[in-house]
């Protein structure tokens, strides 16, 4: 098996919690750059709000659509924003990466009727772009 995909599939079967407290220690590259204070508060808020959603997850196996469909455009305009300010350094995204990966092993679940529609159509989308994020 590659490196990278055993990198992948381990990652993939871990559980939450530790997941949450990886993300915390992954390094963002930001640190010495200047004139990307706007930056990092994004990073820092998507930072937030992954972790609160990955410690809530407890085991579960279902995943909101719009949650996935959501993380695969933020993911999307953090790789632009990082390519705009020449940061190098991409731990943080490779990290992103990965956990996108297993979003996309869960089991999808979309709350309202015309949600799922609208969000499927998004999702169609964003994986037919988000191909070679993988």
């Amino acid at each position: 098996m590659h490196e990278s995909a055993a990198l992948t599939n381990s990652l993939a079967n871990e559980d939450w919690q530790s997941l949450a407290h990886l993300l915390m220690t992954v390094d963002t590259g930001l640190n010495g750059a200047r004139n990307i204070k706007r930056l990092r508060k994004k990073v820092g808020l998507v930072r937030h709000i992954l972790h609160g959603f990955m410690s809530g997850m407890d085991g579960s196996e279902y995943l909101d659509l719009s949650f996935l469909v959501g993380s695969i455009k933020t993911i999307e305009h953090l790789e632009r924003d990082f390519d705009t300010h020449g940061i190098r350094e991409r731990e943080f995204l490779i990290f992103l990466k990965l956990l996108l990966y297993k979003f996309e092993r869960q089991k999808l679940v979309a709350k309202k009727p015309m949600e799922r529609r609208i969000e499927l159509i998004k999702l169609k989308g964003a994986i037919e772009r988000g191909n070679d994020l993988q």
